[in-house]
């Protein structure tokens, strides 16, 4: 039986605690999966920075969490990736940093849509972008 061109391989699923140092098995977790996708490097690139900027604002700006994990979510169909990252605490304006603020800015020069649907319950970035070359 061999895949179809709708999806493509098992989405990722990975839960990682919220702290900054997390980014990096975050970044070679996604990286491995788009590899397997097939994805071309310098989309995988684009997506592995858009990713932890939103890993970073997921880290930084829940208040009062009621749990201290970060859950990422990927996957590809009909040649669209979607990433999910979704924390677990009311959104804080305020930084916990004086630098930053260019998150946002980057995610949505890098992906086609960067959505944020935030609650009570925590808050979820999306990151779509079609890719261009699978294998």
């Amino acid at each position: 039986m061999h895949e179809t061109a709708q999806t493509l391989a098992a989405p990722l699923s990975v839960r990682l605690r919220a702290r900054p140092a997390s980014a990096h098995l975050l970044r070679r977790e996604l990286r491995s999966w788009l590899e397997i996708q097939g994805v071309a490097e310098a989309e995988i690139f684009d997506i592995v920075l858009a990713s932890s900027e939103a890993f970073a604002n997921a880290v930084e700006h829940p208040l009062r969490p009621a749990a201290s994990v970060i859950d990422v979510e990927a996957e590809v169909t009909a040649h669209v990736l979607r990433l999910t990252v979704r924390d677990y605490g009311d959104w804080r304006n305020a930084r916990q940093r004086e630098q930053g603020g260019m998150g946002f800015p980057i995610m949505r020069t890098l992906m086609q849509t960067v959505d944020v649907a935030s609650g009570t319950e925590g808050s979820t970035i999306t990151l779509r972008r079609r890719l261009r070359s699978l294998r």
